[in-house]
C-alpha cells in the first residue's frame, strides 16, 4: 500500500481549503502539524461514526465549516483507490477502472469501506499501526504522566460549589476568555486562509523559478567553462582564426612538399655515385675516333683533288660528340658540388616556412594547450558548449524578462507582496493574542453553561471519586507489551529481538553518551551511562525519551522490512541538537527504503534526507 495524495478542506493544522498533498515511496516531509495528520490518516484509513468530532476544525464558528478529506491509495491488488470523506455526511471509496478510465464506487458505508480497505487495499489493522508504524511526540515517557508510587494515581478533590461572588467573578474571567478565544479563532481562519492563499500565488509564479532556475543552471555551465570562456574571449572572431589557420596550414604543407622533392632529388643524384671520366665514355672515344678517321680522309681526299676532301666536314660534329660528353661529365660534378649548399637552402626554406605557420598559428595552438586538446575540432567542440551555454542564459534572461513584463504576473507578485504582509500582521497579531495557552471557544463555552447552570440549581454535595488505578507499566514497558500484542510475542521476546539495532541507534541519538541497550532475564531494559549499567525507567527523562526513540525507530525498521506498507511519523525529535536531528532524518531515509514514511515536520534539518518534500 502506497498514499499518493491526501486533500482536506476545513482540517485546521492539515491543509487549507482546496489543499493538496502529494506523496511519492521512500521518505516524505511534510510541513504539517504531526497530530493533525495522524488523526487525519486515522480517519481516513479506519474510518468511523466519531471521527467528526477527533478532526480538528479550521472554520470560525460554533458550528464551524464543512469539513472534507479524501485520499488516494495505491493497494496491494496494484489498484488504485480513492476515499473521499464528508465527515458530517458520508464517504465514498472508489476503485480506478483500467477499461472505462474512471473510478467507480466500490463502497460507501463505514464498515464496508473500512473492510474493504483491509482486504483489498492493504490498510493493515488499527492496532498495529498504531503499535509499530506510528510514532508520536505524545507517548515520550517526558510528555507521560508518572504512575504513582502507590501503583495508584491519586484521586482529585472532589470539586467544590462556587459561592454567588465566585460564580461571578469566574463568569466575567471566562466571557473575556471567550473574547479572546473567539479572536484567535477568527485570527487563525484568517491565517488558514492567507496561507492558501500564498500557496496559490506561488504556484502560479513558479514558472518565473523555472525560469530562474534554467538561469543558475546555466550559470554554473558557465563556471564550469570559465578556461573555455578566456580562451574565447582571447581568440576573437574564431571563424577567422581558425579559417587562417587552415590557410597557413595548406600553404606550409604546399611549401614542405615541393622541399621534400627537391631534397629527393638531390639524394637521387648523390646515389648514383661519381660520375665516370668522360674519356672512357665509349661515346666520348667513338666521337674522337671518327673525328680523327673523317680527318684523315679529308685530308687524303685533297691531296688527291678527289671528292673525299669533303668528308673532313663530317670531323666536326663527331668531335662536337664526345664535347657533348665532357661538358655533361663537366656538369654533372658542378652538379654534385653544388648539392650540399642546396641542401643546406633547403633546409634554412623548411625552417621559415615553419616559422610563419607558427606565427600565423600561435593564437590556435595556444588555445590548445590552454584546454589541454589534441586537435582544432576537439577546439571547436569545447567552444560550441561554451557558445551553446552562453545562449542558453541568453534565452533563460529573455524568458525572464517576458515573464516580469507580462501583467498577470506583475499582478501576482504585487499581490504576493501584499499577501504576505498580511501574513505577517495576522501571525504577529495571533501570537500577540495567543501567546499563552487559549482554549476553543467550544469549550469555555461549554464551562460558562456549566456555572450557569450550576448558579441555577442549588449545590449538591458531589461524592469523592472512588481511586482510579494508574498506569502500572512505564512508557517504555508500555510499548514492548503493545508491540508483543500485535507480533503475538512477549515483550522480552520483542524487546531481545529489536536490541542490537536499538543499541545502535541509541548511541547515534545520544551521541556516544549512552553506550547501548540491554535486556535483562525479566525483559527489563538496561541503558549503559558513564561505564555503568542503570535500568532505563530510572534515568532522567530525556535520556528515557532517546531510549524510547531507539526502541520505536528499531520497531518501526522491523515493521517496514516485512513489506510495503505505510508508517506516519510527528515532530518527536523536536528537542534534539541540530547534528542529531539530521543524524536521524537519515535513519528515517533508511527506514523508509522498503515502503512509504510520511513525516510531518517543518524542521529544515530533516528535509535535507527528503526523498519528496511538500
Amino acid at each position: 500500500m502506497l498514499i499518493l495524495e491526501i486533500a482536506a478542506q476545513g482540517v485546521k493544522g492539515v491543509a487549507t481549503a482546496g489543499g493538496r498533498l502529494t506523496f511519492r515511496p521512500g521518505y516524505n516531509v511534510v510541513g504539517v502539524e504531526g497530530p493533525a495528520l495522524l488523526r487525519l490518516v486515522e480517519a481516513l484509513l479506519w474510518p468511523s461514526e466519531r471521527d467528526a468530532e477527533a478532526i480538528p476544525r479550521s472554520a470560525p464558528g460554533p458550528g464551524g465549516g464543512q469539513v472534507r478529506a479524501g485520499v488516494t491509495i495505491v493497494g496491494d491488488d496494484q489498484a488504485t483507490y480513492r476515499l473521499v470523506r464528508d465527515f458530517s455526511a458520508g464517504c465514498q471509496l472508489q476503485r480506478f477502472d483500467q477499461e472505462k478510465r474512471a473510478f467507480s464506487l466500490v463502497a460507501q458505508d463505514l464498515p464496508a469501506v473500512a473492510a474493504r480497505l483491509q482486504s483489498a487495499v492493504g490498510v493493515p489493522a488499527r492496532g498495529r499501526f498504531l503499535a509499530l508504524l506510528a510514532l508520536a511526540a505524545a507517548e515520550l515517557p517526558s510528555r507521560s504522566a508518572p504512575a504513582g508510587l502507590s501503583g495508584v494515581a491519586p484521586a482529585p478533590p472532589p470539586r467544590r460549589a462556587l459561592s454567588a461572588d465566585q460564580a461571578r467573578k469566574r463568569l466575567a474571567d471566562l466571557g473575556v476568555e471567550l473574547e479572546r478565544a473567539r479572536r484567535a479563532e477568527k485570527l487563525q481562519y484568517q491565517l488558514d486562509g492567507l496561507q492558501s492563499r500564498l500557496f496559490k500565488l506561488e504556484e502560479a509564479l513558479r514558472e518565473g523559478g523555472k525560469v530562474r532556475e534554467a538561469i543558475e543552471a546555466a550559470d554554473a555551465a558557465l563556471r564550469e567553462q570559465a578556461r573555455v570562456s578566456a580562451v574565447a574571449e582571447r581568440l576573437g572572431d574564431l571563424e577567422a582564426k581558425l579559417a587562417a589557420q587552415a590557410k597557413a596550414a595548406a600553404r606550409r604543407d604546399d611549401a614542405l612538399a615541393r622541399t621534400a622533392a627537391e631534397r629527393e632529388r638531390l639524394e637521387a643524384v648523390e646515389r648514383g655515385g661519381e660520375p665516370r671520366p668522360f674519356w672512357i665514355e665509349p661515346v666520348f672515344g667513338a666521337g674522337v675516333a671518327a673525328g680523327v678517321l673523317l680527318f684523315a680522309a679529308g685530308v687524303a681526299g685533297a691531296l688527291q683533288n678527289s671528292g673525299l676532301r669533303y668528308l673532313a666536314l663530317l670531323d666536326i660534329p663527331a668531335f662536337g660528340v664526345s664535347a657533348w660528353v665532357a661538358l655533361r661529365r663537366v656538369g654533372q660534378l658542378e652538379e654534385r658540388s653544388r648539392g650540399g649548399r642546396r641542401r643546406q637552402v633547403l633546409d634554412e626554406r623548411e625552417r621559415k616556412v615553419q616559422e610563419q605557420y607558427d606565427r600565423e598559428t600561435a593564437d590556435v595552438r595556444a588555445a590548445l594547450a590552454d584546454l589541454s586538446l589534441g586537435s582544432v575540432q576537439e577546439l571547436k567542440d569545447a567552444l560550441g558548449r561554451y557558445a551553446e551555454a552562453r545562449a542558453s542564459r541568453a534565452r533563460a534572461d529573455r524568458q525572464l524578462a517576458d515573464w516580469e513584463e507580462r501583467a498577470e504576473t506583475k499582478d501576482a507578485l504585487k499581490d504576493k507582496i501584499r499577501t504576505e504582509t498580511d501574513l505577517r500582521e495576522v501571525e504577529a497579531a495571533l501570537a500577540a493574542e495567543a501567546g499563552a495557552y487559549v482554549r476553543d471557544p467550544r469549550s469555555v463555552e461549554a464551562e460558562i453553561a456549566r456555572l450557569e447552570q450550576e448558579a441555577a440549581a442549588p449545590a449538591e454535595e458531589t461524592p469523592a471519586p472512588a481511586p482510579r488505578p494508574a498506569p502500572a507499566v512505564e512508557p517504555l514497558r508500555a510499548l514492548l507489551e503493545r508491540a508483543g500484542a500485535e507480533i503475538g510475542r512477549s515483550a522480552a521476546s520483542v524487546a531481545r529481538t529489536v536490541q542490537s539495532r536499538a543499541a545502535q541507534l541509541l548511541v547515534a541519538l545520544s551521541v556516544q553518551r549512552l553506550a547501548g541497550l540491554q535486556v535483562d532475564d525479566r525483559g527489563n531494559l538496561l541503558a549503559q551511562v558513564g561505564g555503568r549499567t542503570a535500568p532505563a525507567r530510572e534515568l532522567p527523562p530525556a535520556d528515557q525519551d532517546l531510549c524510547f526513540l531507539a526502541l520505536r525507530l528499531a520497531l518501526l525498521e522491523q515493521a517496514m522490512a516485512d513489506g510495503k506498507g505505510v508508517a506516519v511519523v510527528d515532530d518527536a525529535f523536536g528537542g534534539l541538537p541540530e547534528g542529531v536531528r539530521r543524524v536521524a532524518g537519515r535513519v528515517l531515509k533508511h527506514l523508509a527504503r522498503a515502503g512509504q514514511l510520511l513525516h510531518a515536520t517543518r524542521d529544515p534539518a530533516f528535509r535535507e534526507s527528503a526523498d519528496h518534500s511538500c
